[in-house]
């Protein structure tokens, strides 16, 4: 199983293979401040989610007891415990006001970016091979690249989950002038083959992961609606029939489990909105499509500050898509 942000912080065998660009492998600023978006995107995505799923369980539950006593237990039903769903609905209710207060979503979403704009900064690094000719120079140009892309990611994310509206790849991504002096050839040589193996081949395993995943995901959801749409509706017919046929005594239960399909369904809508199945299975298919072409212009000689350039700006395309399709993501209907 492929380590997580390998791409980023390549091991000792790599290092010692590619040990004329080091200044590459390792550029501690940038380092350092994706380890800190990392973090706090990891953990206001888990708080989100958890956060989101508990209140639709406990709302749709006190939904549930809510139908069932009206229907099946009326005044049989003890205070205590139509005291405890109604706990459990106010529960749910107050999580949904927290994420909305706290800005949980637009905490997790922000850093999410800052993380892929910041994988990015390193690997546009790579282009600065070009024109290195020694080892000093590379660690020279890639310290003051690094300083000015910190120092204009600081800016864009002043303006919060606001930046996904105004972000173009093709803004942040330009293509270099061409380097005064040729670089040396071993460091070029280095550099192409760790950013076809960290960058375009780590991304395009990463996009056939997540195509995978997502598909199989995408199959059991479909399959669960199915399943509730078809008993939702035998249950309404059979529902009717208690109507018109006298000697069915089973009409109270048969309307309470109708009616708990119904609210299964909305259960299932809400949080199929808090995730992105679909749009990032079509993400995904076109990422790699797009991957192919930079490996193809790499194979008919492009030097690497051509499909640096090229495959930066397909990764943040890819990113832009992201900002799309998070705009849809939430636990209410």
């Amino acid at each position: 199983m492929e380590n997580p942000n390998r791409d980023l912080f390549p091991g000792s065998e790599l290092r010692a293979r590619f040990k004329s660009i080091g200044p590459l492998l390792t550029n501690e600023p940038v380092d350092a401040a994706f380890l800190d978006h990392e973090a706090k995107s990891v953990a206001a995505k888990r708080l989100y989610h958890r956060l989101g799923l508990v209140s639709v369980i406990l709302i749709s539950a006190s939904a549930v007891y809510t139908i069932a006593e009206a229907l099946l237990f009326r005044t049989l039903s003890p205070p205590i415990v139509s005291l405890a769903m109604a706990g459990a609905a106010l529960l749910g209710i107050l999580s949904q006001v927290f994420m909305l207060a706290a800005k949980v979503r637009s905490k997790w979403l922000v850093n999410r970016f800052a993380c892929e704009r910041l994988r990015s900064v390193k690997f546009q690094a790579y282009a600065l091979a070009a024109g290195a000719r020694t080892e000093a120079e590379l660690a020279a140009a890639v310290s003051a690249f690094s300083r000015i892309e910190l120092s204009r990611l600081e800016s864009e994310l002043n303006v919060g989950i606001a930046i996904f509206e105004n972000f173009v790849p093709e803004r942040i991504v330009t293509d270099r002038e061409p380097p005064e002096f040729q670089g040396d050839p071993a460091i070029i040589r280095e550099a192409t083959t760790a950013f076809r193996e960290l960058r375009i081949q780590y991304q395009d395993r990463f996009a056939m992961r997540e195509l995978h995943r997502l598909r199989g995901n995408r199959r059991f959801f479909h399959s669960a609606a199915d399943f509730i749409y078809f008993a939702g509706a035998c249950l309404v017919l059979l529902s009717l029939m208690t109507k018109v046929i006298p000697d069915m005594r089973i009409g109270e239960w048969v309307d309470f489990l109708a009616i708990s399909a119904f609210v299964a369904s909305l259960s299932k809508l809400v949080l199929d909105n808090a995730s992105l199945t679909d749009p990032s299975s079509a993400r995904f298919a076109r990422y790699r499509e797009d991957i192919a072409r930079v490996v193809d212009s790499i194979d008919q000689g492009a030097g690497i500050d051509r499909f640096v350039p090229l495959m930066e700006r397909i990764a943040l395309g890819e990113l832009e898509q992201f900002c799309d399709a998070s705009k849809s993501i939430n636990y209410r209907l």
